[in-house]
């Protein structure tokens, strides 16, 4: 079944076409009425329990405007294609996916959440800085929909450390395969420079993976972005759970096919990664 793709940039820019030489007072009453008009808007917030505070963003899209203007055709394509791209491979051409391009509060290039009652792909074209991000950031995310959707009793999309690990590994391991010719680093980081952090977080594996292990079954959002996010209270490098989760699929991968890894159930995708872990 083809995604269902709704592309709010155009509601953005003509917002952004009234409110741009007002006073910040005035702009914040238009975005309050662009927001509640599109709550998607502030999905990424609102998801994880903090409200949203637009001030910063205002502030930003003036020099985001071009980005958002030269990604507001072809983005709603990304996403087309990303469906294209993994549904068959995971043998779920049948699901009824949905997504949402649009522009947000600069908090995150794209991710998966229930909206509406239904699994829903936002991608948000303010973080997307060209086309080979786009190429990797829309297919990852796309395997998160397929992979929460797949099981028996499909995945919520809150959960404990282990979930999100296995879920973060098989989407970048998903997408690593699909898409050789991008490097490792850059299914990780959506972008390139990063070698320097690949050799950081090589040199504290085992450390991280021992750290995780003992976390797995936290449901602690603080501490699930010690490994997920960027976080300077953590010991080891941003984002290495990652890594941990990747490396850990793409051994799974030797015994198991994509379609049976996207249908495990949570407690079970918990478990092989708590026995890869252990082992």
């Amino acid at each position: 079944m083809p995604i269902a793709v709704r592309n709010l940039v155009p509601d953005f820019l003509e917002f952004w076409r009234r409110a741009a030489r007002l006073d910040e007072h005035e702009q914040l009453a238009l975005w309050a009425q662009y927001a509640d008009q599109h709550p998607e808007v502030v999905n990424d917030l609102r998801r994880s329990g903090r409200a949203p505070d637009p001030r910063q963003a205002l502030e930003r899209y003036p020099a985001d405007l071009a980005l958002i203007e030269s990604n507001a055709k072809p983005a709603a394509g990304w996403v087309r294609d990303a469906a294209a791209l993994v549904t068959p491979v995971l043998e779920a051409t049948q699901l009824d996916l949905h997504a949402v391009v649009m522009v947000g509060l600069g908090t995150a290039n794209g991710w998966v959440a229930d909206f509406g009652g239904t699994p829903t792909l936002f991608l948000a074209v303010e973080r997307i800085p060209d086309e080979r991000a786009a190429r990797i950031v829309a297919p990852h995310e796309l395997a998160h929909a397929v992979q929460l959707q797949l099981p028996e009793t499909p995945w919520p999309d809150v959960g404990p450390l282990g979930q999100w690990i296995y879920a973060e590994g098989f989407a970048t391991a998903l997408t690593a395969e699909l898409l050789p010719k991008y490097g490792l680093v850059e299914h990780l980081w959506f972008g390139g420079g990063y070698d320097e952090w690949m050799a950081d977080c090589l040199r504290v594996l085992p450390a991280a993976e021992q750290a995780i292990l003992a976390d797995l079954d936290s449901e602690d959002d603080e501490l699930i972005g010690r490994y997920l996010t960027r976080n300077q209270e953590s010991p080891f490098p941003d984002r290495i759970g990652y890594l941990v989760g990747t490396r850990l699929v793409q051994d799974l991968r030797r015994t198991y096919t994509w379609p049976e890894l996207a249908r495990w159930s949570r407690e079970r995708a918990t478990e092989e990664v708590r026995r890869a872990l252990t082992g």
